[in-house]
């Protein structure tokens, strides 16, 4: 919509005016980047306005300073008009009557009609792209400080939840898109009635052996598992499962070396907490950290086709390395799909050459299915056969038992042989039993499995079509329901940002829907819900989700008009929604994202995703 000529001709008078002022010279070389910038922000605030313009080698250069004898009227009906050409603005950049606000101000952008002499195209070196890219990613923090995108950070006080939703002391309903360990959905009525009826005759006894009777649990699990798996060994939990895995593959190899992916988690207690590279970066001698083979960040990307094998050859030298200094492998543990790391899906050839690798080593190789297992991935009912590997241990964690602690160690006769007798102490009780059947009948009879490859199916275009939309999306992958969005601050320089990932996990809080956002750089969305997730559940989170990130702040880089550096020009959109809430600020760049850095690090334990096992 153009300018109301009398607005327009308005303008064009206060800038002819404004030129018979002009009697100094501006010193470019002089003039600070802290305070071109703090001029320009000073342009969001209603009682400041255009006042003289110099004018410096037949360039324009404008200068922001407060009218002393104009006041803006109401804020109410705000206009700004950001089509109209340069001869409607009689020269100047649009504003409004009552906006202060101007198209642009020390920014011009790229597609505006200008001569040549005034203007430099945008250059591809490596370093003007870096400056480019900070310039950017500094704008976006100073903005999201200004909006106050994350405004309300509170606790959640949940009281009770049901299925895929859980509610709050006043009621409100959440939609949950993180717990993967409410497997078959929280407090299901069917796994309730189960349990309240197994406690209420439950017996144990210390020291003696006791006759529960027939349970069917351990035969019916059994029958998920390639044939050779006829031993399950059951635990309290994932941690003590991992602890068990690691036991077993030491006494059966003689071995006391374990090999790791980078940036996994598994478990937390002291035998297996150096194992959870997530959370120990201290170097212990016998844990060996092979890279996580991620190709979309890693240092081998999908652009190089040779990107598996290198990855595998610097895994091989590692294992080598340990070899060659006396050491002697007992087992590789790893997610077939990468989950905790960020949701990263190798290449099932990776996987598949790591176990030919160790077991050349003489170790075992352990699956760590605590969050992919039980139909997840949609395809298949455990994920280590959607990779087509046969691994020879098996760990599973609470989602079991929709949450009740009890996780299992699955393994052959022949592994689990090297316990001796204390192969009894890991039983299953009659609550196990009265649990782990109710899961599987749910499972089975709601056909969760098909039902979550369906959902995942739909989410996964869903979510492509948001990353070929959004900036801030770098990648989407994930298979059943099991998904990871990585955030970054640009496609094209792949930079992490936790900072954007954290401002839509509290505005997706607002819309009443819980994410969270993992690995290493905590730039990582994680939709891993409930397996009865519905088709219209996905509708609603995708629907939020760009809702949220179509709030976020945009930036273009353009060059100066004066100085022909790099410089930002704020997004129109964003700064219609915005306007009122900018502020102009005193503080340097590094101080504002200094202190937003702070403010998110010492809040990211009450809100990140926790690992449940």
């Amino acid at each position: 919509m153009p300018l109301r000529e009398k607005e327009g001709k308005s303008n064009l008078k206060r800038l002819q005016k404004s030129q018979h002022h002009c009697h100094q010279e501006l010193d470019l070389p002089n003039l600070s980047k802290r305070s071109r910038k703090r001029n320009a922000e000073r342009c969001f605030n209603e009682e400041i306005g255009l006042n003289q313009i110099h004018v410096v080698n037949d360039k324009p250069d404008w200068d922001l300073k407060p009218f002393t004898n104009y006041r803006l009227p109401k804020p109410e009906n705000k206009r700004i008009y950001l089509s109209d050409s340069a001869e409607e603005r009689g020269g100047i950049p649009a504003t409004s009557k009552n906006g202060a606000r101007f198209c642009e101000l020390l920014d011009i952008d790229m597609d505006m009609d200008m001569d040549a002499e005034h203007t430099q195209p945008l250059q591809d070196s490596h370093e003007e792209s870096n400056e480019r890219e900070n310039l950017r990613h500094n704008a976006v923090l100073r903005m999201l400080k200004f909006c106050r995108l994350n405004k309300s950070k509170s606790n959640l006080k949940i009281v009770r939840a049901s299925r895929q939703y859980m509610y709050d002391d006043s009621n409100a309903e959440y939609l949950d898109c993180i717990n993967s360990v409410a497997h078959v959905g929280h407090c299901h009525p069917v796994v309730v009635d189960a349990l309240s009826y197994a406690l209420s005759s439950n017996v144990t006894v210390c020291g003696w052996e006791i006759d529960h009777g027939n349970l069917q649990y351990t035969t019916r699990l059994k029958q998920t598992f390639p044939s050779h798996f006829d031993t399950i060994l059951f635990c309290n939990s994932g941690s003590e499962a991992v602890d068990l895995s690691v036991q077993i593959a030491k006494l059966y190899t003689c071995g006391a070396d374990v090999v790791v992916v980078d940036n996994a988690f598994h478990g937390s207690l002291d035998s297996v907490f150096p194992l959870s590279r997530k959370v120990s970066r201290e170097e212990v001698e016998w844990v060996h950290v092979i890279p996580l083979p991620d190709l979309y960040r890693g240092t081998y990307q999908s652009d190089d086709p040779e990107a598996v094998e290198k990855y595998l050859t610097d895994s091989h030298e590692k294992i080598g390395k340990a070899q060659r200094n006396g050491k002697k492998i007992a087992c590789f543990i790893a997610e077939p799909m990468l989950t905790i790391p960020g949701i990263i899906l190798p290449p099932s050839t990776w996987l598949q050459k790591m176990y030919i690798m160790i077991r050349e080593s003489g170790g075992l190789c352990i699956a760590d299915e605590v969050q992919t297992g039980l139909g997840r991935v949609g395809s298949h009912f455990w994920s280590f056969q959607a990779q087509n590997v046969v691994p020879d241990i098996i760990i599973i964690g609470k989602p079991l038992g929709n949450g009740y602690p009890m996780a299992a160690v699955v393994t052959s006769r022949d592994i689990a042989a090297v316990l001796g007798d204390r192969i009894k102490e890991y039983q299953c009780t009659t609550a196990m039993d009265a649990v782990g059947c109710a899961v599987l009948d749910i499972t089975e009879r709601d056909q969760l499995m098909n039902m979550a490859s369906n959902v995942g199916e739909f989410l996964l275009d869903q979510l492509n079509n948001l990353k070929k939309k959004h900036e801030y999306i770098g990648d989407v992958r994930g298979k059943g329901l099991l998904f990871g969005i990585e955030i970054v601050w640009s496609k094209h320089s792949k930079k992490p940002s936790q900072e954007i990932a954290e401002q839509i996990v509290h505005r997706m809080k607002e819309e009443n829907i819980l994410l969270a956002n993992e690995g290493f750089c905590r730039n990582i969305l994680m939709l891993i819900p409930p397996m009865c997730f519905s088709i219209e559940n996905a509708m609603t989170f995708t629907q939020k989700l760009d809702k949220a990130l179509t709030e976020l702040p945009t930036t273009n880089i353009v060059n100066d008009l004066i100085t022909g550096l790099p410089t930002i020009s704020v997004g129109s959109e964003t700064r219609d929604v915005r306007l009122g809430i900018f502020q102009p600020q005193e503080e340097d760049e590094d101080d504002i994202t200094s202190s937003l850095q702070d403010n998110m690090d010492q809040e990211h334990a009450q809100h990140c995703y926790q690992d449940l096992d």
